[in-house]
Parts: C-alpha cells; sequence; structure tokens
C-alpha cells in the first residue's frame, strides 16, 4: 500500500531526523553544523555517518549509504518504506485515517474460486492420508529422511493413497465437479475413469507467496519399477512453476529480520537449511532462474545467497544466475567450497548440523565463485577461453578502490589462466588509460572492444557536465526549465532518473523549493529499480547544496560539452557495432579510421 505524499510531509515536519536516528542509536553527538554517529550498516569504529538537522538527510561518508528519516528506520529495521514511515508516525506520536488504510488484494477471479477450493480440500485429504495406516511407508521414508513431525507440520506434507480413484470420490462428495477436479492439475483420465494421478506418492504441496496451495510435487515410494521418481502438477490455470519459489509464503516472515534469503536447488534443500535454524530460505522448481523470481527476490530487499548443489551442474546453473542476479543489480553472495560435491541435505545426515552451519556460512562474492569455478569445476583450456576470463575480469579489477584487493584477484587470476601476474596487472593499467592489450603466446592482440564498454576517460567529461546541470537543477527553477528546453535527457542513468523526479516535482509543486529530502520521498513511494542510486546520490547533494549557486552561464557550457560527448558516443557505439564478427586484424583497422578521423575533426 502507497501511504499518501501529504501523510509523508505532515510525519516528516514533526519527526526530527536527529531526534529518530537517536531512539535507535545512542551515539549521536553534535559535530559543527551537522551531527555525527557510529554507522549501524558496516564494522564502524568511529563516527563516520553524519545527519544533516538543516536537510534532514543522513550519509555514510565510508559505505555511501543515506537517505531521510523514512529511509534511516527502514534500512535500520529491515522492512518496507510504508513500514517505516508507520514506524516513524508511532515513535512522534502521530496518527491519521490515511495510515490504516487497508491494502489493494488483487481480485480472485471468481471462475477459479471452486478450483482452489478443490485443491485446497485435496491437500487437506493427503494431510490425512498421511496418518492412515497405507500412510506408513511415506512416514517411515519422512523419518528415514530426518524430517521431524513439525516439519511435517509447517510443510503441510501428505500422502496420497495407492487407489487414485479413492481421492476422486472424496472430492466428488465433497460437491466438486469432474471440471473443477481435472483444473487442479491432478486427475488422470483412464478408461475406467478419472484417478489421482500422483497415487501412492509422499505429497510435497505448493503454495503460492500467500500461502494458497497451487500445485503439488509427489514422490514415489516404491523401487523398481519405470515410473518416474518424481511427479509434479502441470501448469494450470492457478499455477505457473516460472512465478513460484517453494516455501517462499514461510520464508517472507523471517526473511526481514535475518537480512538474507538462501536460495537452493530441492524441497530436500529447504528442510536442511531448516533443521539448522535457517527458516529464510526458497528453492527454484528446476535449476533455472526466471524474471519472476528475480523480481520476487527484489521485492524482500535482502541479500541473496546462492546454493546450489556442488556437483557440475549446480556449479554451472549458479555461473548463470551470477550473471542473472549481476543485470538485476541484487546484492548476492555464494556458497562455495572446494571439492564438496555433495548438497546440502546429504551434508546434514552424513555430518551433522554443525558441518551443514559450516557449508551454507561458507559465503563468497561473485569474483571469487567464477575464479573458484574455474580453478576447480571447469578449468580453461584453450587460450580463446583464458583470453575471455581475462578480458572479462579486467575492467572489473580496473574499477576497484583497494590495490590490495586488486592484487589478490590479479595472483588468483594468474593462477587459473596461465598468464603472469605482471601481464595481467599491466593489463589493468592500459583499461584505466582507455587501452586494452592482451598477450598470448608472445602476440598482441588489440581487444577494441573494451577500450568502449567502460569508456571511463571519454564519458568523464560528460559525466561532469550532466552532474553540474543536476546541481543547478537542485537549486533552481530555471535550471530546470533550461533542462527540458535545450538538454532534454541524460546519458547517466541515475542522473536521468533523478533529472525526471526533479521535473514531475516542480510542475506539481511549482510554488515550492526543490528539495533533496521531499525527492527522496517521491523516490520510495515509486517502484523505479535504481531507488537506491538515486537517493544516495541526492543525499550527497544535500551535504553540499548550500554551496551551489545557480548559474545561467555555466549550464550553457555544459549544454555544449553535453552535445558534443553525446556525438562522440554515438559514433563509438557505432564502431562497436561495427566490431561485431570482425576478425582482430579487421578490429584494428577500424579502429586506426575511428582515431584519424575523430583526431581531424578534434574530437
Amino acid at each position: 500500500m502507497a501511504i499518501d505524499y501529504d501523510v509523508l510531509k505532515e510525519i516528516k515536519e514533526r519527526a526530527d531526523i536527529v531526534d529518530i536516528i537517536s531512539y535507535f542509536l545512542p551515539s549521536v553527538q553534535k559535530k559543527g553544523r551537522n551531527y555525527v554517529c557510529i554507522c549501524p550498516f558496516h564494522d564502524d569504529h568511529k563516527p563516520s555517518m553524519q545527519i544533516s538537522k538543516e536537510h534532514q538527510t543522513f550519509r555514510c561518508f565510508v559505505d555511501n549509504i543515506g537517505g531521510d528519516v523514512f529511509t534511516f528506520v527502514q534500512k535500520y529495521e529491515k522492512c518496507s518504506f510504508e513500514e517505516a514511515v508507520r514506524k516513524v508516525a508511532e515513535i512522534i506520536g502521530y496518527d491519521d485515517p490515511r495510515l490504516h488504510k487497508k491494502a489493494y488484494v488483487k481480485p480472485v477471479d471468481t471462475n477459479l474460486v471452486p478450483v482452489y477450493n478443490c485443491i485446497s480440500e485435496i491437500q487437506k485429504f493427503y494431510k490425512y492420508c498421511l496418518m492412515t495406516d497405507e500412510g506408513v511407508v511415506a512416514r517411515e521414508y519422512l523419518e528415514k529422511r530426518q524430517i521431524s513431525a513439525d516439519q511435517q507440520t509447517k510443510f503441510g506434507l501428505g500422502y496420497a493413497l495407492q487407489d487414485g480413484k479413492m481421492t476422486i470420490e472424496y472430492l466428488k462428495q465433497k460437491g466438486f465437479s469432474f471440471k473443477n477436479i481435472e483444473d487442479t492439475g491432478i486427475a488422470l483420465l483412464q478408461t475406467s475413469g478419472m484417478s489421482d494421478n500422483n497415487a501412492g506418492r509422499l505429497i510435497f504441496p505448493i503454495f503460492d507467496k500467500s500461502g494458497q496451495v497451487v500445485g503439488f510435487s509427489a514422490r514415489k515410494m516404491t523401487s523398481g519399477d519405470d515410473a518416474p521418481k518424481y511427479v509434479n502438477s502441470p501448469e494450470t490455470k492457478i499455477f505457473t512453476k516460472g512465478k513460484i519459489l517453494y516455501n517462499f509464503n514461510n520464508a517472507k516472515q523471517t526473511v526481514k529480520h535475518d537480512g538474507y534469503i538462501y536460495l537452493v536447488e530441492g524441497f530436500m534443500d529447504v528442510f536442511a537449511l531448516d533443521s539448522i535454524g535457517v527458516t529464510s530460505c526458497v528453492a527454484l522448481m528446476s535449476t533455472k532462474l526466471t524474471t519472476q523470481h528475480i523480481d520476487e527476490l527484489r521485492k524482500l530487499n535482502v541479500e541473496v545467497r546462492v546454493c546450489l548443489d556442488g556437483d557440475k551442474p549446480g556449479q554451472e546453473a549458479m555461473m548463470k544466475i551470477i550473471s542473472q542476479l549481476n543485470e538485476a543489480h541484487l546484492h548476492a553472495r555464494y556458497v562455495s567450497k572446494a571439492n564438496e560435491l555433495r548438497d546440502p541435505d546429504e551434508i546434514l545426515k552424513q555430518d551433522g548440523p554443525e558441518a551443514l552451519k559450516a557449508y551454507v556460512n561458507s559465503l563468497v562474492d561473485p569474483f571469487d565463485f567464477i575464479i573458484n569455478y574455474y580453478e576447480t569445476t571447469s578449468p580453461l583450456g584453450s587460450n580463446e577461453d583464458k583470453k575471455k576470463v581475462i578480458n572479462h575480469f579486467v575492467p572489473m579489477i580496473a574499477r576497484l578502490k583497494s590495490s590490495l584487493d586488486a592484487d589478490n584477484y590479479i595472483y588468483k587470476l594468474e593462477k587459473i589462466t596461465g598468464f603472469s601476474a605482471q601481464a595481467i596487472r599491466n593489463l589493468v593499467e592500459k583499461h584505466k588509460s582507455g587501452q586494452v592489450v592482451v598477450k598470448v603466446n608472445n602476440k598482441t592482440d588489440v581487444i577494441c572492444e573494451n577500450n568502449f564498454k567502460s569508456v571511463p576517460k571519454e564519458l568523464r567529461r560528460l559525466e561532469i557536465a550532466e552532474n553540474m546541470v543536476i546541481e543547478q537543477m537542485m537549486v533552481s527553477h530555471e535550471a530546470v526549465q533550461f533542462f527540458e528546453e535545450k538538454i532534454k535527457y541524460f546519458y547517466n542513468e541515475t542522473y536521468r532518473s533523478l533529472a525526471n523526479f526533479i521535473v514531475d516535482y516542480v510542475h506539481t509543486y511549482p510554488n515550492n523549493e526543490i528539495s533533496p529530502s521531499a525527492l527522496i520521498d517521491l523516490v520510495s513511494l515509486s517502484s523505479v529499480e535504481n531507488m537506491e542510486d538515486i537517493v544516495n546520490l541526492l543525499t550527497k547533494l544535500s551535504f553540499r547544496i548550500s554551496t551551489i549557486k545557480y548559474s545561467p552561464d555555466a549550464l550553457k557550457d555544459c549544454e555544449k560539452i553535453i552535445t558534443e560527448e553525446r556525438i562522440k558516443v554515438y559514433e563509438r557505439n557505432n564502431l562497436l557495432k561495427a566490431f561485431e564478427g570482425k576478425s582482430v586484424q579487421e578490429q584494428a583497422r577500424l579502429m586506426d579510421e575511428y582515431i584519424k578521423r575523430t583526431t581531424k575533426n578534434g574530437q
């Protein structure tokens, strides 16, 4: 539920950020015109967080986290923005009926209500059958797998009787039609009539995020036949595999408190982690992570910890997931332990709880996981493969601020590629200066595309100009009008998004000053993907906005620079497209022509 912006303004007028942060942190002290305190968001030993009473913002100058009173509470309490607003209101003793409006609930298609009722009744029947004499085979299996009675209840486990017609008969007695039963996905049509496709199997119900059962996964209890080990519900009107993460309905209850969520491969891994107290855990229905899954993980706003099987298929799947989560800008770490090929359930059964705890806490960042993968799971063979890995990592190393971290990764690259650390270090330095080459077998290949994929040197002038325009827009309505008429858009995504918010704010509140704190609230109420980047930028600006003076001449200079640099970026992007599929020699020729042309044109 989105809280009215007017309510936010009223609460903020009464809630002083210094008082609210002091409510949570005892270390707040006045220092000059601002306040300082120990930052609670990293291992801080001296006050690195500053609080601006004037602009009602905070910022940590170590990890670059910032925001206003609401975003502080949101980050500190690991809750939603709306929950943070209510918490601030509670602290200051503010109440308003608009804070308690019921959240919008998406209406359920009335045609699906009988299907939901039917499948819920099926699960009740399965739970009952688990406790019958016939269900002893499933209970013995669960005992063997060390799945406790409490877990059986928590996850709603059941058993389907071997006579599949019994399930159908039970549902008919409850008043459900054959069409209702068929729509749940359990129906198996035979010459003798309709039967339960899950007959004779242990039942794992699958719930959607609201806790409504929508499907089943059924494990066979006998051996020696050709029947598949698992039978899963087909996709139905109420069940789409790519939209559901197993156990999400339970995990969402504890994930905010824990600050993380584990992503594992199967049901048994969820049970294993639950056995050691890790309740914030979900499983994929397969090893494929979908965009819908990523959207659900993003909404949780916590660290994702990926823990798939240690065998080669599991590690390959994790490599794919790294790419997906990086593209989605989700903060993630990965379980990685050399030579551990067992899944979490096997580790728990064979080595006990402490071993599993140690395993799931063997967390590394994406860089280290990829290095470990090429070192242990899939060693590099050809020089072409080694070049690709080098090309992938050199830009990442070049962006590292710590030389110690850079050296650490350089030596790891040396180990997996065979290239000398000094040669890799040279590539990093050349990348920083805009030229990247890779030496293979004493030959020098120009890897032209890396010159422009990050283009830090070339874009620096453009970003500085865009940043100056943003600063002008924060202090002057005239600058906002200049942006709308002359510049219109920014290349930098964060600046572009913030500019749109400023323009909307000025149009909505033409008589108001442009306040960083007010903009932070508007951004926080939105669903924009780069929300945190925009909030951090606004926070940074709030601490220096008093030093910014409106300058029409500076705006005109920036407009000229932006126009010039856009043309350059356009030409470079065209050059990159021309590189595709070309040999190294042809790329070098195109590069030479480009350099001559741009030098001649004064670029």
